[in-house]
């Protein structure tokens, strides 16, 4: 009877252990990130990262939104990531040129993926006040679990 109960036992053990999400299954979060210049031209980028290995990660629902004043001029953002070696790379450039729209622009999912270890990953947000005077900034780092255990 107790060989049972302590069968059974660790088999319920067993099979919870299988529902929790391992790092594979875990999603980072999402990165976002605002940007206002006083001279007017404000902006808004946000996606959500999915690293799946060390050298692998999914920029999920990329959307990229032009926040008054009507200015007729793009918001724009791109992936950037961090190899381990310490250097930085970009992904090309997705601009928002529906003016003030509610939602803006959703560029959907975009892949990053090589021989290379990513250590982290952003994004890069631009806003135009004239054709050539842009203001940007980072949003938030996101860190590559598989490669910053406990990070």
């Amino acid at each position: 009877m107790k060989t049972r109960i302590l069968s059974a036992a660790l088999a319920i053990a067993t099979l919870s252990g299988l529902l929790v999400a391992s790092p594979a299954q875990a999603r980072d979060g999402v990165s976002s990130g605002r940007t206002t210049r006083p001279s007017g031209g404000n902006g808004y980028a946000q996606v959500t990262v999915d690293f799946v290995s060390r050298t692998k990660v999914v920029f999920r629902n990329l959307k990229v939104r032009d926040l008054c004043p009507h200015d007729n001029l793009p918001v724009k953002a791109r992936a950037v990531w961090k190899y381990t070696t310490g250097s930085w790379h970009t992904g090309a450039w997705k601009k928002d040129t529906n003016g003030c729209r509610d939602k803006g622009t959703n560029f959907g999912n975009y892949v990053r993926s090589g021989s290379r270890a990513i250590s982290a990953v952003a994004l890069e947000l631009c806003v135009y006040n004239k054709k050539s005077d842009f203001h940007c900034v980072n949003t938030t780092t996101r860190y590559n679990q598989y490669v910053h255990r406990g990070r």
